[in-house]
């Protein structure tokens, strides 16, 4: 999948949340969503891999379902199918490879803070006319 169809999970996703059209309230909630998601993902992502290389698999499970349910909320659908795969292969009882998952996950992260990078952007430069 490449980057415009990160943007277009991740708009449609928007436009579930606040309609086609949004009022600047829903801008500025949306805005906030977004930067939310970029500010706490990366830490996240960061515990998953000590996780990944040596936590328990129920701590492992749970915390790769709450970041696929962050991934999910924003609309960044890739992200989270990987994050679901993690919390699966947790509760199966196994723990996926972690350096091939980190850097899966970083790719995609990249992909996806990048597009609400933009995103947010255009919200404030929609909020500031």
């Amino acid at each position: 999948m490449h980057v415009r169809s990160r943007e277009d999970e991740i708009r449609a996703r928007m436009a579930d949340i606040a309609g086609d059209q949004p009022s600047a309230a829903e801008r500025e909630l949306l805005a906030r969503l977004i930067r939310s998601f970029v500010g706490k993902t990366p830490d996240g992502v960061e515990r998953l891999g000590e996780l990944l290389r040596g936590g328990d698999r129920t701590a492992l499970r749970d915390h790769a379902h709450g970041l696929k349910g962050s991934a999910s909320n924003i609309g960044a659908d890739t992200l989270a199918g990987i994050f679901a795969e993690v919390e699966h292969a947790a509760r199966n009882g196994s723990v996926p490879d972690p350096d091939l998952t980190l850097g899966r996950l970083a790719a995609e992260q990249a992909l996806v803070i990048g597009v609400l990078d933009d995103l947010a952007q255009e919200l404030d430069q929609s909020l500031n006319q």
